[in-house]
């Protein structure tokens, strides 16, 4: 090809690419606005954005769940599962004679979750002494006189039910699936309120094998709180006993036993 052909070309196709951008520049501020002026087409969001004027920018934008705001959804969703339980009593034996008591005695107070929406709730077992005559349990500032369905004084762990339905309930998570230094929390009632106000008390696992511990900013929760990752997923059912200053606790596998 000759040097004057060549330069032909060249310029040809920079005459192209000037018209061609030229054209795009006229179609789109000048033609574009003008077809927005008919009714049927001014209907049209793009059409209607270039006849007043708007920039239209493509924009992607990226949401990133951070850890905080993982802990917030958990502990909101997982509250509404939380019960409290309180054991009374009603009357005294005095020389083999129950003698009512004017106002009921409480013997133990603590926390428990609801695992079923047909009332199957859990809790510490030691919140539910022998000389108890009543067991109430606090829902979402309701409360219900509750049935004993089994006792696990091995594992300290107990069964209720109440009479309500579609409940809300937790998520057993896989005690497997535990990680060591991942992050849980345990939840409760703030047993000092009468209306439901929670504690959360905040943590990691600190060892897996051979069986799950783990560290709390404070050693001694209340009794049947529920310990749960940033999930929501439920592992660890907190009890009364301490090992070394720590919390003891009765695991996700142990729970589902008692279910059996």
């Amino acid at each position: 090809m000759s040097k004057s052909k060549h330069c032909r070309k060249t310029v040809f196709w920079v005459l192209v690419f000037l018209v061609g951008g030229t054209a795009g520049v006229i179609f789109s501020h000048l033609l574009l606005p003008w077809l927005a002026g008919f009714p049927v087409l001014s209907k049209i969001d793009r059409l209607s954005q270039l006849r007043e004027g708007a920039t239209i920018i493509n924009r992607t934008e990226r949401i990133t769940i951070t850890q905080e705001t993982g802990f917030q959804e958990a502990v909101s969703r997982l509250a509404n599962s939380v019960v409290a339980v309180r054991a009374e009593r009603h009357f005294r034996l005095i020389n083999q004679k129950e003698m009512p008591l004017l106002k009921p005695e409480v013997l133990a107070r603590g926390a428990g979750f609801v695992l079923t929406s047909d009332g199957l709730i859990i809790t510490a077992n030691s919140l539910l002494p022998s000389r108890a005559t009543r067991i109430i349990v606090t829902l979402a500032g309701k409360e219900s006189e509750a049935e004993i369905i089994k006792q696990d004084e091995l594992a300290g762990l107990a069964l209720l039910r109440i009479e309500q339905i579609n409940l809300p309930v937790v998520t057993l998570g896989e005690q497997s699936a535990l990680k060591l230094g991942e992050t849980v929390f345990l939840l409760a009632y703030d047993l000092a309120t009468s209306t439901p106000v929670f504690l959360i008390n905040y943590g990691y696992v600190k060892q897996v094998q051979p069986k799950p511990d783990f560290f709390l900013t404070q050693s001694v929760p209340i009794e049947g709180s529920l310990l749960a990752n940033i999930k929501g997923e439920v592992f660890a059912l907190s009890l009364s006993g301490q090992k070394n200053g720590q919390t003891a606790f009765a695991m996700v596998e142990e729970i589902r036993e008692l279910l059996k």
